[in-house]
This record gives structure tokens, sequence and C-alpha cells, in this order.
């Protein structure tokens, strides 16, 4: 082959490598952004600040009452919506006193602030917990746990510590019984073992059973050889299995039982299909971080966000590679610009402006986090960068506090519980 067809094989090798370089994601801020983006630096203090968009909480929370159509009581999930404002404004909204706790000193603070609230723990509290919760009661409150709170069991050995506990304070404790329905993470894997359980409960008198809960997030995140709906089925299958093994105890089975379960990654289902339960509990379905885009939930919108000031944009050079930084640039634009953020290694997203991501290469930080993209986004210090969370539960104790959008302006604040 003529040295010259070798240089233009060469040349046009050179050019096609060239075409697959990685195209600019970068864009600016869209409307809705853009105009959060100068709200931000008008109104807002300067530091990370956790936001909630009133309208689309609203448009979440109607489109879950109108599934629901009271086919099925309303448990709202306190881990995922935690803080007392936002409680009470869905629990106005969408009319339930209903809340499952996950935290004992999150249960304190429920009894305290809302004294005519239904509690249902969402998962078996270490008794020593549970004493704490009742130590750290005050008497003069009109909440009353032996009609208000019923605690979650998940074994005998449970069972026996409550009722010991039960007899140690001198009053009933409300329970249900935890049932496994295929999540295999605990509870009464058989209808065998739930009735055993229970012949050993006509022993304790003083624990009062309330009914059973059941989790089936697992319905959610079928494997390629079994259907959602099938999944769903057996499911519900299940559980009505425990329910017959329940009922075989007339004595110890309430006449309108407690049958929960459900979740946000599956209440669409219960509220079309055939369903065993008579309660759903839901939180996160209501604010849609990132985990909870499913298909099931593709009509609700995301609700809440993360607002970071822009400290630095900065050249996207990485230590000790800092003289070839314009090759690379020239390679993949998207590593053209570092932007670093007040705050950081949230479990978050960045959604906007588009085109950014977190930098492997350079790594993680809480103090300002590293963020690469392009000059196409149009960031400059004091812009506002918007990150999408990937989950409620856990982050929004991470703030002392949520700001609150309605129709894009900043209208107030609602504080937030804490973890500890």
């Amino acid at each position: 082959m003529k040295r010259r067809h070798l240089l233009g094989l060469g040349a046009l090798g050179l050019l096609g490598g060239w075409a697959l370089r990685p195209h600019d994601r970068g864009r600016e801020h869209d409307a809705y952004f853009a105009a959060l983006n100068q709200q931000m630096r008008r109104d807002a203090e300067g530091i990370p600040t956790l936001l909630i968009d009133l309208d689309r909480l609203d448009a979440n929370a109607d489109l879950l009452a109108e599934r629901l159509r009271g086919r099925l009581e309303l448990r709202l999930v306190a881990k995922s919506l935690a803080s007392n404002g936002l409680l009470d404004y869905l629990a106005k909204r969408l009319q339930t006193q209903r809340f499952m706790v996950f935290h004992q000193p999150q249960l304190n603070r429920l009894a305290r602030d809302f004294p005519q609230a239904d509690l249902l723990l969402g998962k078996p509290m270490p008794v020593q917990a549970a004493l704490t919760f009742y130590r750290q009661l005050p008497r003069y409150l009109p909440f009353d746990p032996a009609r208000q709170l019923t605690w979650l069991i998940d074994s005998e050995a449970r069972l026996l510590q409550y009722a010991e506990l039960s007899t140690a304070l001198q009053q009933p404790l409300r329970i249900a019984l935890e049932i496994d329905i295929g999540l295999q993470r605990g509870g009464f894997t058989t209808p065998q073992a739930l009735g055993q359980a229970l012949q050993h409960l006509h022993q304790h008198p003083t624990l009062q059973l309330q009914g059973l809960m059941g989790y089936d997030a697992h319905v959610a995140h079928t494997p390629p050889w079994t259907s959602q709906q099938q999944s769903f089925t057996d499911a519900n299958a299940r559980y009505r299995e425990f329910i017959a093994a329940a009922e075989a105890f007339p004595k110890l089975w309430p006449a309108t039982p407690l049958l929960n379960g459900g979740g946000s990654l599956t209440y669409p289902l219960h509220s079309q299909l055939d369903t065993s339960l008579n309660e759903i509990a839901v939180g996160s379905a209501l604010l849609m971080p990132g985990e909870f885009d499913t298909p099931l939930l593709a009509q609700h919108q995301t609700a809440l966000w993360i607002a970071s000031p822009l400290l630095k944009a900065a050249d996207g050079a990485l230590p000790y590679l800092q003289p070839v930084q314009p090759l690379i640039a020239s390679w993949n634009p998207n590593r053209q610009r570092a932007y670093y953020l007040y705050g950081g290694r949230w479990p978050a997203q960045p959604v906007s402006p588009e085109g950014l991501d977190y930098d492997a290469l350079y790594g993680r930080s809480a103090n300002q986090e590293r963020l690469i993209g392009s000059a196409s986004t149009g960031l400059s210090e004091d812009d506002w960068v918007f990150l999408r969370p990937a989950i409620s539960e856990g982050l929004l104790a991470d703030f002392n506090e949520i700001r609150l959008l309605r129709r894009g302006q900043l209208v107030g604040r609602w504080s937030t519980l804490p973890n500890g």
C-alpha cells in the first residue's frame, strides 16, 4: 500500500476517533431554575438550603388522594417526611392523623406535637428504646400510648420482652405483628410461626393485638423471570395466609384489624388491584427523590431540592495534570470547568444547570464539593446549583430547616425533626 494511502487512512482514523469524543452536555438553567436562581441570589442566606416546592407537593398529595379514593386508610411515613410542619401540612391536606415512626426521639416529638395522632412503629424497636420512650414521655401530655401507639413485634423473643415491659410499666401495650410476605427482611416467616406466637400471646393479656404489618418493596424491583403483577399477587396471597392464621384466634384478633403494608413504591398497585390491606404507608412518593423514579410513580413530580451557592468557578485542571488540561478539555468539553459548592457529599445528583457531574478523578467533599462541566452551563460565582436528593429519609435532619416555594417564590420555613 502506498505511503499516501496509509497517511490518508491514519488521518481518517484520527478524524473518526475525534468524532467519537464526548459531546457538550452543558446547558444553562431552564426557566424554572433560572427564576429560582435569582430568588436564591436575592433572598437566601447564602448557605446550602433544602427546598420544597409546595405546588408540586400539592399535586403529589392530590394524586395520592385521588388514587386511594377512600379505599385505603393512609399513614404518613415520618422518616421520609421528617418535619413537623411538613407532616402537619400533609395530614391536613390528606385528612389523616396516622403516622408511621422509625426512631425513638422522633416518636417522642410526635407524641408531644401531635396529641391526636395514631402512631405505628415501622420497625421493631429494642425494648430499651421503648422504655426510653415512656421515661421521656411527660405525664401532662394528652397523648395516651395505651390508645394511640402501636409497637411492632417481629419474633417470639421480642414478644416476651414487651410483655415484661408491659408488666414493669403496669400498663397495656398495643402491638402489631410483622410478617414476611417476600421481602426477606425478618418478621414472622410462616403462618405457622405466627400462630405459635399467638398461642404465647394468650399468656400475656396486657399485650393488645391490633393487627399485622407486611412490607412489599420487593414487588417494585422484580427480576426478569417474573412479572411485577405476579409478584404483587404472590405477596398478597401470602398476606392473606397470615390473616387466616390470625383469624384462628378470635379472642385475640380484633374485629377491625390493622392490615398495614405497601409503601411509596407499591401504593399504586394497592390502589388499583385487589389488595389484602386496609391501610397503606406512604412518604417518599410525596417528595419524589431520585430513587423513586419508577414507572408506577411516573405521574409524581420532584418536589424536593438541595440548593447550594457556587463558591468558585475555575479551570477544570486536575492536580499534576495542569499541562495537559487544554488537551483534556478539547477532548471532553464536560471537563472544561470545575465548580466548587458550599458544602457537599449529599446523597443527591446535580440537575441544574444540566451537564454537571461529580468528578470521580478528584473525589467527593463535604466541605467544597467539586463538580465538573462545560462553560456552556453559564455559571459564575454566587450563582446557585440545584441538586435532586436520591432519598429524603435521613436527609432532612442534615438541614436545620426547609425553605418553602409557592409559585416560584420563597414563602416560608419549616423546621426539621432531629435524627437524635
